[in-house]
């Protein structure tokens, strides 16, 4: 089977010692991360593998990127959340991210011979004031358009992002999610298009809110909200709802609950499966923190 596009996804090898072996140590600012967990590795590396088979068998190609044994000895487990290190355009040009925590500076030098050795043009950001992580933003190929949070990246940072992607326009959607993955997920048609956003609004202020909804009629995306009720709850459906999102594929950790999200996507044919990633999500993070998209 292939794709109907041709975009390979870059994830990152697991490393040789127990991913988080000695227990998770939670940053402050994600609400998502399980401090002190120590994940289960037989089923943290059957999950992994079963990540790379479902996307295989969805037609995609996979990069995988080395985890550097100096990440290994600093412990900076979560460098195999490929989706921070950079952001990719149509032209097959990379722009790397520059970490706000202090914990995760530098990660994404170990991802840029990869990339290069695969016929990628890689930039940088002009200066370390520009704070930009992956996970707060998502492109959007065949509209040009960038999509950005505010909680770990900075204006500057989404600006100068914007600016070197070559994007025609830049969107912020400001919410409490620690990344901008963890608060909404596009939905896209067999052409790329983006034809809905799946939403969890309590994560958004109603002024926050209010902007999305805009954004959304402005450009006709079917705006899928669901408000979840309890935390435990919001961070089960945000874990779900982080996902790949490609042409007519979700894939994601866990089944989507959301009614509108489910409706909507059979309406349009867009196929949803699930590859658990539950030893991951201990970390915070989910499908679509794993996997990057290389055009």
């Amino acid at each position: 089977m292939k794709h109907s596009h041709k975009i390979k996804i870059a994830l990152s090898a697991l490393p040789k010692k127990d991913w988080w072996g000695s227990g998770i140590v939670a940053y402050q600012d994600n609400d998502m991360m399980v401090d002190g967990a120590t994940p289960k590795q037989t089923i943290l590396e059957n999950e992994y593998h079963q990540l790379v088979d479902m996307i295989k068998s969805v037609g995609l190609e996979t990069t995988i990127v080395p985890f550097s044994d100096v990440l290994e000895k600093e412990e900076k487990f979560d460098f195999i959340f490929m989706r921070d290190h950079f952001l990719c355009n149509t032209d097959k040009k990379i722009v790397m991210c520059n970490m706000r925590l202090e914990e995760r500076l530098n990660e994404g030098n170990f991802v840029v011979e990869t990339i290069e050795k695969s016929g990628y043009i890689v930039n940088y950001l002009p200066n370390q004031d520009c704070l930009a992580e992956g996970g707060e933003f998502f492109y959007l190929p065949k509209e040009n358009i960038l999509l950005a949070g505010l909680c770990r990246n900075n204006l500057k940072g989404a600006e100068s992002m914007a600016e070197l992607m070559g994007v025609d326009q830049l969107h912020i959607i400001e919410s409490s999610g620690y990344h901008l993955d963890t608060a909404i997920c596009p939905i896209f048609n067999n052409e790329y298009d983006c034809i809905g956003i799946n939403c969890a609004k309590e994560v958004f202020n109603n002024k926050n809110y209010n902007v999305l909804s805009h954004l959304s009629k402005t450009y006709n995306w079917e705006l899928l909200d669901i408000e979840n009720q309890d935390r435990k709850q919001s961070l089960v459906a945000r874990s779900a709802m982080n996902c790949l999102t490609l042409p007519a594929l979700l894939i994601g950790t866990s089944p989507i609950n959301n009614k509108k999200v489910v409706d909507f996507a059979n309406q349009h044919n867009i196929q949803m499966h699930v590859s658990n990633v539950s030893q991951f999500n201990l970390s915070g993070g989910s499908v679509h923190c794993l996997t990057n998209e290389l055009f």
